[in-house]
């Protein structure tokens, strides 16, 4: 007997996921929480409410549905790119209930067809200047726990590179050349990047994993990851870091210095700065993004520096 035969036949219908699982399941971790979370929402305003997405019809849907989802969006004052957010997920689970024969090709190209809509909001977030982030350095200098060398390195790396949170995250050990000063992250779409940083990053880096290795009881091995967690009494955990973490360090360092931070500000001021001394070409790269103009909508010089430009137009 075909050995293929007997796999398929070894295989019950019941056991086929569903095509929101399954799509949930192509995502990456850091995304899948934020899409499941969309997808509740969708099924919500279309009126099926109570309902896990793991049980709503989502191949029933039509054109239609979609419209409707948009147009209510709108209403709710939802930027353009947060709409595209919830029509690029419902694609993605119409495309795996294609795949599994619950809808025609013809059914498919039409809920592609549908568009969220155009329009375009002001880019938010901050510029960090090199004057703050020095100023963020002795914060975390002056901070005698552990989370004052940790929060260094996490800042440098997140500033020196432009990686993103949850790319820092998710490094390991071996993913660190020194002698090199390059990173390996796995990056959207499960891409594998390398990244470069600067070495007064790497040096924060390698501070606070000296100290790691210093505090491990004898004969303990190290963490293969970078980043731990920390506890109160100044305890370091055995555990990785997670984005929230990040997302609070930000704040709380931030704080320190009276400016609001978020993580992405990091990377924003990255690319803006690699803009502002050499090109949008090389920022394009050093950010691997695949379109330049998501790389431009990176650049958040403030108004101050394009008003000085402009005063420079003299009659």
């Amino acid at each position: 007997m075909d050995p293929a035969v007997t796999l398929v036949s070894a295989i019950e219908l019941n056991q086929v996921q569903a095509p929101v699982a399954l799509y949930l399941q192509r995502l990456a971790p850091s995304s899948r929480q934020t899409m499941r979370y969309v997808l509740q929402d969708a099924a919500d305003r279309l009126g099926v409410e109570d309902v896990a997405i793991d049980d709503f019809p989502w191949h029933q849907l039509q054109p239609g549905h979609i419209t409707a989802l948009v147009a209510a969006l709108r209403e709710d004052g939802y930027a353009p790119n947060t709409s595209s957010l919830y029509v690029n997920a419902i694609r993605g689970v119409m495309n795996q209930a294609w795949q599994q024969n619950l809808i025609t090709q013809d059914h498919l190209l039409k809920v592609r067809a549908v568009k969220a809509g155009g329009g375009s909001r002001l880019v938010k977030g901050r510029n960090l200047r090199r004057n703050l982030i020095r100023e963020l350095m002795d914060v975390c200098a002056a901070d005698p726990r552990p989370q004052g060398l940790r929060d260094a390195a996490i800042i440098a790396i997140l500033y020196g590179s432009g990686m993103r949170k949850s790319e820092s995250v998710n490094m390991d050990l071996w993913q660190v050349d020194v002698a090199q000063r390059s990173l390996q992250v796995l990056g959207k779409g499960n891409k594998e990047l390398i990244k470069f940083a600067p070495a007064w990053a790497f040096e924060k880096l390698e501070a606070w994993l000296a100290f790691r290795r210093a505090n491990l009881p004898e004969g303990v091995s190290d963490d293969e990851f970078l980043f731990n967690r920390i506890r109160r009494g100044n305890h370091i955990t055995r555990e990785r870091i997670t984005k929230h973490a990040i997302y609070y360090i930000a704040k709380q360092r931030g704080k320190q210095v009276g400016v609001d931070i978020m993580p992405h500000d990091f990377r924003r001021s990255f690319i803006t700065r690699v803009i502002e001394e050499y090109d949008v070409s090389i920022a394009q790269k050093l950010a691997h993004h695949a379109n330049i103009a998501t790389t431009v909508s990176y650049d958040v010089r403030d108004d101050n520096e394009r008003r000085n430009v402009t005063d420079r137009f003299l009659l």
